[in-house]
């Protein structure tokens, strides 16, 4: 049986759900813009409560299509901030998958003291953009043309083959959104890539998961190592055979990276003595 259940509250007056479950240090892990909480983490939330405390939330109009979205990576982050409030924790270990990523990156930006460290699966920090590049998007032909290249790139079935080592492994759920002729998260991930990602530069130090077999432009093994590079004192670790969601197609290999990382993290912080889990962590 489960030991992570759903759990409802409301966030800014609007009703929110996260799964939750388990005990220890707090762990939230953000979805990416294929679905919810359930598709992206399923597979490793029952493992990883065995160790820590688990908080998989639905994002509005991602993973709770029948919300309106948010519109802005910033936004999300924000709504991540005040959904901890109201569970009660002060801060935890950030993993976001795919724009889950994206949007833990800018909560580690924006409110550091929220983000013990930083695990980004199969993900990155979006670039900032020209604020007129956000109001392109919203004008009927561009929006068009953009909506036709963010579908075939990212929600069309298909790109399992470059999402996926073994397409076989993919969440049937996924294949459904895939399937759908107008899938509700493509519009608002549109909303959310032209609005673009935080302006100031990620100094978190995060780990790097990666399915090292993702073929999806923008995250493929080579983006990963360039990421990489350009964020000092970051690690990177490959997981062989998996892809975009390498938590799904290996759940023990990516259950024992971020469980080492952080215990890392932690007996470094705790070896620098009181007050400096955050300093450490980050």
């Amino acid at each position: 049986m489960s030991t992570v259940s759903l759990k409802e509250l409301a966030v800014d007056g609007r009703p929110a759900r996260a799964y939750t479950g388990g005990q220890g240090e707090p762990l939230l892990l953000v979805h990416g813009g294929w679905g919810g909480a359930s598709m992206h983490w399923a597979p490793v939330w029952d493992q990883l409560a065995e160790r820590y405390q688990v908080i998989a939330p639905d994002l509005p109009g991602i993973g709770r299509s029948d919300q309106e979205g948010l519109g802005s990576i910033g936004a999300y982050a924000r709504w991540l901030d005040r959904l901890l409030d109201g569970l009660g924790v002060s801060s935890a270990w950030c993993v976001g998958n795919s724009i889950g990523a994206a949007i833990v990156s800018w909560l580690a930006v924006e409110r550091a003291a929220r983000c013990r460290g930083l695990v980004l699966v199969n993900g990155a920090p979006l670039p900032e953009l020209p604020r007129f590049v956000g109001w392109l998007g919203k004008q009927p032909l561009p929006r068009q043309m953009l909506r036709a290249l963010v579908r075939k790139l990212s929600y069309s079935p298909g790109i399992l083959g470059r999402a996926y080592a073994d397409p076989r492994r993919a969440p049937a759920a996924l294949r459904e959104v895939l399937e759908h002729p107008a899938p509700p998260q493509l519009d608002v991930m549109l909303d959310v890539v032209l609005q673009g990602g935080a302006r100031a530069p990620l100094d978190a130090k995060p780990l790097l998961v990666w399915g090292e077999a993702d073929r999806l432009a923008g995250t493929t093994a080579n983006d990963a190592k360039k990421l990489h590079a350009s964020l000092p004192g970051s690690q990177l670790t490959f997981i062989p055979a998996t892809g975009h969601c390498p938590q799904v197609e290996n759940p023990e290999a990516f259950v024992d990276t971020v469980s080492r990382f952080i215990e890392a993290r932690s007996a470094a912080a705790r070896a620098q003595g009181p007050g400096s889990q955050t300093s450490a962590a980050s």
